[in-house]
């Protein structure tokens, strides 16, 4: 047995005797404390000072301290205050002191019972402590899950809301690809002459699509590109619709390749060259015919990343028919030659 439990025993020894008067001015300095205390006060206080006394009368002070921070513990739990616990247990030594002054032989051992009482009233209150700390953080513990779970819902709200707004998007830009297309036929399904059928067709894509600057272009026999263009006002070039020039740049490069070229920042490409102000990404589509290169369809915008996989499959149905309208073009104009 230890030293605390042996003198906690010596203690019990002296408060069983008064049992029913150290209830009653329990009850009292709990009242003083506490004007309304909740439930039956007296109950509980006889209740717990008989838990107390026997347990200290058989030295079982550990095992007391374990089944009150249980009790605390439970109780926390189900939502029930620990105050009146933690104010009876502080005022339990004032309510003894009366009682182990008639009762102790001595000094000396009145003072062992009552530092026996104090460390045990310490303890009781750490154990009260701690079962309330630990209901503390196990709530803020499920707060803090709950919050998590809550923050995660909004995200996947806001995955959700996102990918409807890109497929709302989606849907408009693929609609107006396709009204443009519908377009560019409509302007040139009729037009044999080569210069006016890329003009035609440029003005018909820039203003459905509203880029900075549209071209169609050709190779002559020298391997020059020639063509005509279309751009928002402002945009300057080297002549008022018409280009021509060496088939460099990103154009040289789908040429050469035969197939789109799309550059999301054209800042970053050593192929693109500066010819349009404002230009932040570029598509080319190149012209085949027969498997070969013939011309291309340039498409510049002041938007970076401004083209993707839907604008590069418009630009290839829109290729594969002007390919057909400049071969209709250029056999019109063999034609008329041959009969001039």
């Amino acid at each position: 047995m230890t030293p605390l439990a042996a003198a906690l025993e010596k203690t019990a020894a002296h408060l069983r005797p008064h049992r029913d008067a150290l209830v009653e001015s329990w009850v009292r300095a709990i009242a003083a404390l506490v004007p309304d205390p909740p439930g039956d006060i007296r109950g509980f206080c006889a209740r717990g000072l008989d838990g107390l006394l026997d347990h200290l009368d058989q030295g079982r002070v550990e095992e007391l301290l374990r089944e009150e921070a249980a009790e605390a513990r439970a109780a926390a739990q189900a939502g029930i205050s620990l105050g009146l616990r933690a104010v009876a247990v502080r005022v339990l030594d004032r309510c003894c002191l009366p009682v182990l002054l008639g009762a102790c032989p001595d000094r000396e051992s009145l003072a062992e019972c009552l530092l026996a009482l104090d460390e045990l009233g310490d303890r009781r209150l750490e154990a009260l402590l701690w079962a309330q700390e630990q209901e503390a953080a196990r709530r803020l513990g499920e707060a803090q899950d709950q919050a998590a779970a809550a923050a995660e819902r909004v995200i996947e709200l806001a995955r959700a809301n996102e990918a409807l707004r890109r497929s709302e998007s989606r849907s408009q830009h693929w609609a107006e690809q396709i009204g443009m297309l519908s377009t560019v036929v409509h302007r040139i399904s009729s037009v044999l002459e080569a210069e006016r059928l890329m003009q035609e067709a440029a003005d018909a894509v820039q203003g459905r699509m509203n880029h900075t600057f549209v071209a169609v272009v050709v190779l002559d026999e020298e391997g020059m590109l020639v063509g005509r263009w279309a751009g928002r006002p402002g945009v300057g070039r080297r002549s008022a619709g018409r280009t021509q020039g060496p088939a460099g740049g990103v154009i040289g490069r789908a040429l050469r390749k035969r197939a789109p070229q799309v550059v999301p920042d054209v800042t970053a490409d050593a192929d693109y060259v500066a010819d349009v102000p404002g230009t932040r990404s570029e598509m080319v589509i190149p012209l085949l015919e027969e498997g070969e290169a013939t011309g291309a369809i340039d498409f510049q915008s002041e938007r970076e990343a401004a083209f993707d996989l839907d604008d590069v499959a418009v630009g290839e149905t829109l290729a594969q028919f002007l390919v057909v309208a400049l071969r209709n073009a250029r056999l019109f104009a063999e034609a008329r030659h041959r009969e001039g």
